[in-house]
């Protein structure tokens, strides 16, 4: 292979014409419009996130914390408890949760006894209740239930769109004996975990 001596062709390798023209150099900048995408995108996410969170606490899920003893042994005081109110349709046993000002100063949180159309029938010297005739095996409770009016009996059949609802500490408990059935609509959903204290965690049905 012949080698090329470069001063045979008399050029000058230090000229400035001679390879590439600095003119024609293509300077390499960060593209800072990708970097306003990247932020711009990040903050879209963040804003996506906080709009799903609020929406699944209003439409879904709802934290609740427990006041009083009316629910023992079910609940304790302070328990903090999970609601959920989706698409949702009482059912008997079902524990509701009833807002403050309707019924009471306080939210309410009891379990559904009867719903619309059943007959209620209490009796407060054997403390049995029954609804349709039936007497219902209430395993749940911590006390027995009385009358704070002195009745001897309750009997009723619930209206339209109403349940009837008790605690299950039936001895302090302040419900449907005191102001009779409540509105489904007033119900903003059914309690379904505990979740602090963790010695408490569970699911409650």
């Amino acid at each position: 292979m012949r080698k090329i001596d470069l001063d045979e062709y008399d050029v000058d390798v230090y000229d400035d014409s001679f390879g590439i023209d600095d003119d024609e150099i293509v300077k390499v900048e960060t593209n800072k419009s990708n970097i306003t995408n990247n932020l711009y995108e990040w903050i879209h996410s963040i804003i996506v996130a906080i709009v799903i969170v609020v929406l699944l606490l209003t439409f879904v899920f709802r934290l609740i914390n427990i006041k009083g003893p009316s629910m023992e042994n079910t609940l304790q005081n302070s328990d903090k408890v999970i609601i959920t109110n989706f698409m949702y349709e009482p059912e008997v046993g079902d524990i509701v949760v009833i807002p403050a000002g309707k019924y009471y100063d306080e939210p309410i949180i009891k379990r559904i006894i009867a719903l619309e159309g059943q007959e209620v029938y209490i009796n407060y010297t054997t403390h049995e209740v029954y609804v349709d005739g039936i007497l219902l095996e209430e395993d749940y409770i911590s006390s027995e239930t009385i009358s704070f009016k002195g009745d001897k009996e309750l009997s009723l059949k619930v209206g339209e769109g109403e349940v009837f609802i008790l605690g299950d500490n039936r001895g302090v408990s302040y419900d449907s004996r005191s102001f009779g059935c409540v509105k489904k609509d007033d119900i903003i959903g059914k309690a379904q975990f505990v979740i602090l204290p963790f010695s408490n965690f569970g699911y409650l049905y």
